[in-house]
């Protein structure tokens, strides 16, 4: 390996280092967002189905409200779950994909160790 090579490959290192930095910064924002939205709508709908238990006048009303309610949440928290873990895929991906790719380019550009045959 010649010192230029030596030198392309810190320079791949650094632009990868700084590309993955990028898109764990914007993965980050990304996430960040989404909680604060999914926060803010989560907080909305508390209310809402607070005022709803405020209104019931029958225990059979409450335990139809609660039950609505408990399997709404499941539900909710099936497909947010679902979504954040497609979101944190993609993350990672975007993230390690820069290295995989500098990792890959210098494993073919390595100069090849001669093969011995056995005597």
């Amino acid at each position: 390996m010649t010192l230029n090579d030596i030198s392309t490959l810190s320079q791949g290192s650094l632009d990868t280092f700084v590309k993955t930095n990028t898109a764990a910064a914007k993965g980050f924002e990304t996430l960040s967002k989404y909680f604060a939205d999914y926060a803010s709508k989560s907080f909305e709908e508390a209310l809402s189905i607070s005022k709803k238990f405020t209104s019931i006048k029958s225990p059979v009303e409450f335990m139809e409200l609660q039950t609505k309610y408990a399997q709404e949440s499941f539900e909710t928290l099936v497909e947010e779950t679902k979504t954040v873990s497609e979101m944190t895929t993609a993350i990672v991906k975007d993230v390690t994909t820069p290295w995989t790719t500098l990792f890959k380019s210098t494993v073919a550009a390595a100069p090849k160790a001669p093969v011995k045959k056995a005597a």
